[in-house]
């Protein structure tokens, strides 16, 4: 399973703008679970990483603030 605070531990931010480090804290997101479909050769697990990304961007994304506080410590 994933962990947000691993996540967040292991993002660099490369801008001073709130808004754009969220975005990319985002991209971050989608790209580390990405590797990680492609590297699971079982269509099955393929499709529960696919849910699972999906599911954690609709969660970061409706709680933004929570998530930008936590990125800022």
């Amino acid at each position: 399973m994933i962990n947000i605070d691993s996540l967040i531990r292991s993002f660099e931010p490369k801008s001073r703008n709130r808004k754009q480090i969220f975005n990319d804290f985002l991209f971050h997101v989608f790209t580390t679970i990405d590797k990680k479909i492609t590297s699971e050769k079982r269509k099955r697990n393929q499709d529960k990483y696919i849910i699972m990304r999906q599911n954690l961007i609709n969660y970061l994304i409706a709680n933004e603030r929570k998530v930008t506080s936590k990125l800022y410590r």
